[in-house]
């Protein structure tokens, strides 16, 4: 579908009727500008309607066929929007992509204070013991980019999801890593709420010396960035030839690639 639709519209009434800020979960989105292509995405909605509009760069492959924008030849929007509000600044990635500190590291280079994760983050490596992804990359996220995180993770039951099922366990972790609130996993609705200090947040930012990793940051230290790694999908026809077994062919070459001292292919 494209952006804004039926349900972006929902969301904007009830954000205009009750003075909210709202992520949107996902969706599977076309746009005419982009033909062939079909993102994933998600919005962040206020009272004044769509804020932002985030598009996965980092699909959970092999399995996600969805076209990554960052892949899309000629695309000139930016991969990690994000939005001035009155509640702080706002910056939103899906799911799979905060398995990347890159692409969190890139949203609070481009000055997010609020980091948004929204998720259907799936057993085993969700919120429960004994690997708990969830809660680990969420807290690493926060403490690396001294950055409030507010994670929404879906809670479904492998009853009714076979293999899959998904642990729940939404939060917010402060920027030192503490969690404020989280929900108990397991299936079913929760409602978790925590209060976020923007203030305090910029005064971190504004007077710590140790321990502030945005500014400690050396970029040049990094060859594995002077080149690709996972390749560019130059070779098919257009965004709407992903398939799994292309994926796979894509991953094999860039393990390949990290062969022979890890330097980039």
């Amino acid at each position: 579908m494209e952006i804004p639709n039926e349900h972006t519209e929902r969301l904007q009434a009830k954000a205009k009727e009750h003075g909210l800020y709202i992520q949107s979960g996902t969706m599977l989105e076309t746009d005419a500008k982009w033909p062939g292509a079909v993102f994933n995405a998600t919005c962040l909605i206020g009272p004044e309607g769509i804020l932002s509009k985030y598009r996965k760069v980092n699909p959970w492959i092999p399995y996600e066929v969805q076209a990554s924008p960052h892949d899309v030849p000629g695309y000139d929007e930016p991969l990690f929007p994000v939005a001035d509000t009155p509640i702080g600044r706002l910056g939103c990635a899906i799911c799979y992509d905060w398995i990347f500190p890159e692409a969190l590291r890139q949203l609070a280079a481009n000055g997010a204070e609020v980091l948004i994760r929204v998720s259907a983050y799936m057993d085993p490596w969700g919120a429960t013991e004994p690997m708990d992804w969830w809660t680990v990359v969420n807290r690493c996220r926060a403490l690396e980019n001294t950055a409030f995180v507010v994670a929404a993770n879906q809670g479904a039951s492998l009853r009714h999801y076979p293999p899959y099922s998904w642990p729940g366990g939404s939060m917010v972790v402060d920027f030192d890593g503490r969690i404020l609130a989280q929900a108990s996993p397991g299936p079913g609705e929760r409602i978790v709420t925590a209060p976020l200090d923007i203030t305090a947040l910029r005064h971190e930012r504004a007077v710590r010396r140790g321990h502030h990793m945005l500014a400690h940051l050396r970029t040049e230290a990094y060859p594995v960035y002077r080149g690709h790694v996972y390749p560019a999908p130059t070779d098919r026809t257009g965004p709407g030839d992903l398939s799994y077994e292309g994926n796979n062919a894509r991953i094999e070459a860039a393990k390949a690639g990290r062969q022979g001292g890890g330097r980039p292919a």
